[in-house]
């Protein structure tokens, strides 16, 4: 290491040392299970040098060393030689000291002087510089002194929108208001995306009683009625709104705020003011302000919406090839998202030859938030031929075509996020058979195998705590075991013997992938282990396939479980997504049947991903392929290999 910190250090400022706080981040990973202690005292983290553009010591005492971190640096750091400059930088490097020196918590108003000074005399400096990044760095300095000034003074700016979403095209009340009498308001404007207008308006009258809530009562305000753009966008994440290429972010088009967290604010407003005899302008985003009953006054930012959004109940259709007719029943919701009336249709575009009963729906909603569904049965022709298609979902509303869902992204502790996506249904027309076997499901962390089970044509019994302990398992031919069953389900575990009863009975238990407790707990009929690995230099808790597209070769292919009702062949592997296999099964006794073998490239082959072993009368699978993953993207290959694992019972021979 080039360099060692200590980040068990303690901070008088905030109470703690940064090792507590990265311990605390850490155990927020809730789905990760990284929860940690918070260990204090001495701890050192490292540092490696890969390159630098400043000079070096064999021995660095800190990541800045080499750095001239100060105002006066600046000059230095970019190579601004201008007369003139490193004089006035060493004026505003002393100017901030003061502030520094003379600042007193309770009378903060006392360097309003110093820091109205160091204002000018950064722009002064900022003028003098010739360099760009110069001008840049001189300029952040500038605005951190005009805040600091703000802040030492008193002066608040608040900004409040009547609504926290607006439709395009749709109008909404503004209010800026300035409380401080330090500020001399000159000007209030507001900073609106292309296309927006705003018009002067007049105060509007108090709402409420008015002995429960006062009004504000501001040294300036100025009132404003703001109409966003006919063709105005949706409010989303920039690095959301255009689709993934795989699994990267296509950002081309925001440039403005390419590696900024989220979208810049929608509107801002900006107010021109004088502080201790200099100009400064305060900016202040456009926010909704309520009040919850329970937590008191919340903020939201302010964003577009559609007129309404549409969403299937299901973005997803799985139909088997048949030379007959089929129908699939699709229910559509749509929800007004406008302050007011809206009436249309809904309906489904289509690929040829494919049609809808009815061919569409009349929708009226009369309130912000209301929603109605409708009922299609969609009729897919006979001879269809394989292959995916798209079922898109949309509302006419005089004459405006909607077609995006909706995802809303709300939480106490966080801004609302709203993402947008086409409000399509994937169909895929494969090649796949099912047998007519009983399933029983046993959900763990949670995954959308069910529905895909539901997909099959087949009904899936979700098992509860009573089911496992007590219910007659044999009504079942086949019971699935969700992801991690074994972490979560305190009653899979305890009732595991009951389980293994029924494979003994005749039944095929299908377990997906477990962590460690699985082991842990002694569940697996037959021994085995969950070894853990060395990638590079990190160590990995399990075994598994990272590359979603490694080579499978099937090892048995002429086991039931690769041919019955659908014969499984190579390229049933294609299209896979995020990782092949994972928490895969290692030293496994002679007793079970390794059916599949892939790698990584370089690696040692894998081969306890897919395992099965007879016991009595049955058949006990531990599936550690992320089927899970795969299913809802409706993967060809996942789905004709979950039928014929569901199918084992029917199987002609196991």
């Amino acid at each position: 290491m080039s360099v060692t910190v200590d980040t068990g250090h303690f901070d008088p400022l905030i109470g703690r040392s940064y090792a507590e706080i990265a311990s605390e981040g850490r155990s927020q990973h809730k789905t990760q299970e990284m929860g940690t202690i918070e260990r204090r005292g001495v701890q050192f983290s490292g540092e490696k040098l890969l390159d630098s553009k400043v000079p070096t010591n064999a021995s660095e005492n800190g990541v800045f060393d080499g750095i001239d971190t100060s105002i006066t640096g600046i000059a230095k750091l970019t190579n601004d030689n201008e007369p003139g400059l490193a004089g006035k930088l060493a004026a505003l490097q002393a100017t901030a000291r003061k502030a520094l020196d003379d600042y007193n918590a309770y009378t903060p108003e006392n360097i309003v002087p110093t820091l109205a000074k160091g204002v000018a005399e950064a722009r002064a400096a900022k003028d003098a510089a010739k360099d760009p990044y110069a001008k840049a760095l001189i300029a952040e300095k500038e605005q951190e002194f005009a805040h600091a000034l703000q802040l030492a003074a008193g002066v608040v700016v608040d900004a409040l929108s009547d609504t926290d979403t607006i439709v395009a095209g749709d109008s909404t009340g503004v209010s800026v208001k300035v409380f401080g009498k330090a500020a001399t308001v000159k000007n209030v404007k507001l900073n609106m995306p292309s296309g927006w207008s705003v018009e002067a308006a007049p105060e509007p009258k108090p709402a409420g009683n008015s002995f429960f809530f006062r009004p504000e009562k501001a040294d300036a305000a100025s009132y404003f009625k703001m109409t966003a753009a006919s063709n105005a966008s949706p409010t989303q994440p920039y690095w959301l709104e255009k689709p993934r290429h795989n699994f990267t972010f296509d950002w081309s088009a925001s440039d403005a705020v390419k590696n900024a967290p989220f979208q810049h604010k929608l509107v801002t407003a900006a107010v021109e003011m004088t502080i201790g005899g200099v100009d400064i302008t305060v900016e202040q985003p456009v926010e909704y302000r309520f009040a919850d009953d329970i937590r008191g006054e919340l903020r939201r930012d302010l964003n577009v919406v559609p007129l309404v959004t549409v969403a299937p109940d299901t973005n997803l259709l799985i139909v088997p090839s048949s030379g007959k007719e089929q129908k699939q029943r699709v229910v559509v919701s749509v929800t007004n998202q406008a302050p007011r009336a809206v009436s249309g249709t809904l309906g489904l575009a289509l690929p040829a030859g494919w049609h809808s009963t009815p061919a569409a729906a009349d929708f009226s909603l009369k309130a912000k938030g209301e929603k109605t569904a409708a009922t299609f049965d969609v009729t897919i022709p006979a001879g269809a031929k394989i292959g995916k298609y798209d079922l898109t979902v949309n509302a006419k509303v005089g004459g405006q075509v909607f077609d995006l869902a909706m995802q809303e992204i709300a939480y106490p502790h966080i801004q609302t996020h709203r993402r947008y996506t086409p409000a399509t249904i994937a169909t895929e027309v494969l090649d796949l058979k099912v047998a007519p076997v009983r399933v029983g499901y046993i959900m763990g962390s949670g995954d959308a195998v069910p529905a895909a089970i539901k997909r099959l044509g087949l009904s899936v019994t979700m098992l509860e705590e009573k089911d496992l302990a007590t219910g007659d398992l044999s009504r079942f031919d086949t019971i699935v075991v969700g992801v991690r069953a074994s972490q979560v389900r305190p009653d899979f575990v305890a009732n595991n013997g009951r389980l293994l009863d029924f494979v003994k009975k005749g039944g095929t238990l299908i377990v997906q992938y477990q962590q460690n407790q699985i082991i842990q707990n002694n569940m697996l009929p037959f021994p085995a282990k969950m070894d853990s690995v060395t990638k590079g230099k990190q160590r990995i808790s399990n075994v598994r396939v990272v590359d979603e597209t490694a080579p499978v070769k099937m090892l048995v292919p002429n086991d039931p479980i690769f041919n019955y009702p659908n014969k499984i062949v190579q390229s049933d592997w294609d299209n896979w997504v995020q990782e092949r296999n994972l928490y895969t099964l290692t030293q496994l006794d002679p007793q079970w049947v390794a059916l599949t073998e892939t790698a990584d490239e370089g690696e040692d082959p894998v081969t306890g991903g897919l395992i099965y072993a007879k016991l009595g009368k049955g058949v006990y699978v531990y599936n550690a392929f992320s089927f899970f993953r795969q299913l809802p993207v409706g993967t060809p290959g996942a789905y004709r290999m979950l039928a014929n694992m569901l199918s084992l019972p029917k199987a002609p021979s196991k």
